[in-house]
């Protein structure tokens, strides 16, 4: 999810190389990889096609969606250290070919690799309406490809991307099915929120205490947490300072001006200014406001006429799965077909995560790409 710049930071350090995910990994012999590119318009997207190695007749075929940041096809996510932390899309259609399943990934618009992004187009012009015209112009490729069987094409979004692809589907009643991964279930203000006080606030505590200073920033970027609990961070930094490089507490929510943030009585409180200002067309969540934004997979639940699969982490951070009951709720109440699998020490990424402050993009498990294989092959 964008934030500030100390954000924008981390997640820089995120995505900065291509490389092949740790582990899970098909072996070469077993899938065949085809490059292609996709017409977005302003942008020509690299996109790759992965096959079961040898595998004759039409193919069942996945699409998968991308959640937030500018993501490269692979969505390669690398740590502190620089080293490939996981790249959970190449895991995803590597487990599928050797399933028997082909899949369509590509790179996000102004997104040429990993780290290789055009971050003014990026941040000024994309938004979630521009992501599902970009899905539906893969959408139209996995169609018109000859190897793929046109009855059983599914679409697979993972957070952000699951309110692109609950919107691409709900538009394709073609499609066999919906897979989508720590999906977004509820409204966008709201899972901010729910970030900060179930993750974010509980790592501020565990680091700082009852005050953040200035000294404290770069304790909480170091602290045992992951990349949605340090992230806390960003909501306090001097946006100006931090546009310099260096981060200390915005003094404007310093309301006793001693220099330094009461968590109790500045840092909560400060928190519901933060986002409102992050709401506007000039703020950091911009992307998520009224207009911009998808509504959530909960309130597009009625519109879904498709099996749909939830695979939930119930460690993640970004999606807490607390919350994957309004989901559920929805989908009874449309008298929808869902299968819900929640998946004990497994977070965001469904790579482990001992709790959700440890959640921090681990390479995918094995059992959740088994279980969606073992779903499309029966659907």
């Amino acid at each position: 999810m964008r934030k500030s710049l100390l954000l924008s930071a981390l997640l820089l350090s995120s995505l900065a190389h291509a490389g092949g995910a740790q582990g899970g990994q098909a072996g070469q012999g077993q899938v065949e990889r085809v490059t292609t590119t996709l017409n977005f318009g302003d942008f020509q997207s690299q996109a790759e096609w992965t096959y079961p190695q040898g595998k004759s007749g039409k193919l069942p075929a996945v699409l998968l969606i991308h959640g937030s940041t500018p993501a490269d096809m692979n969505f390669t996510m690398l740590g502190q250290d620089g080293k490939v932390k996981s790249a959970i899309f190449k895991d995803l259609a590597d487990a599928f070919a050797t399933q028997g399943i082909a899949t369509l990934r590509y790179n996000k618009h102004y997104v040429s690799g990993p780290g290789q992004v055009d971050y003014q187009s990026f941040y000024t012009k994309a938004d979630l309406n521009l992501f599902l015209k970009d899905a539906e112009v893969a959408f139209r490729g996995v169609e018109q490809n000859p190897r793929v069987d046109p009855k059983k094409i599914f679409v697979y979004g993972w957070s952000e991307g699951s309110t692109v692809a609950a919107a691409l589907v709900a538009r394709h009643l073609e499609v066999a099915g919906l897979i989508v991964q720590g999906p977004v279930v509820l409204p966008w203000r709201q899972l901010f929120e729910a970030q900060f006080n179930d993750v974010q606030l509980p790592y501020l505590r565990s680091v700082v205490g009852g005050a953040l200073t200035n000294a404290d920033f770069a304790k909480l970027l170091a602290g045992k947490g992951g990349l949605v609990a340090k992230s806390a961070a960003s909501y306090f930094t001097d946006p100006v300072q931090a546009r310099q490089g260096k981060y200390v507490i915005n003094p404007l929510l310093d309301t006793n001006k001693d220099g330094k943030l009461e968590v109790d009585s500045e840092v909560v409180p400060g928190v519901e200014a933060v986002l409102d200002y992050a709401f506007t067309p000039q703020g950091f969540f911009s992307i998520y406001a009224p207009g911009r934004a998808l509504p959530s997979v909960t309130e597009q639940a009625p519109n879904l006429k498709v099996p749909v699969l939830v695979l939930q982490g119930a460690n993640d951070a970004n999606t807490p799965a607390k919350y994957l009951s309004t989901l559920e709720q929805a989908f009874k109440a449309a008298g929808r077909e869902a299968t819900i699998k929640v998946y004990p020490g497994l977070g965001h990424s469904l790579g482990p995560a001992a709790s959700p402050i440890d959640d921090d993009f681990r390479p995918i498990a094995a059992q959740p790409m088994r279980d969606a294989a073992n779903w499309i092959k029966t659907h």
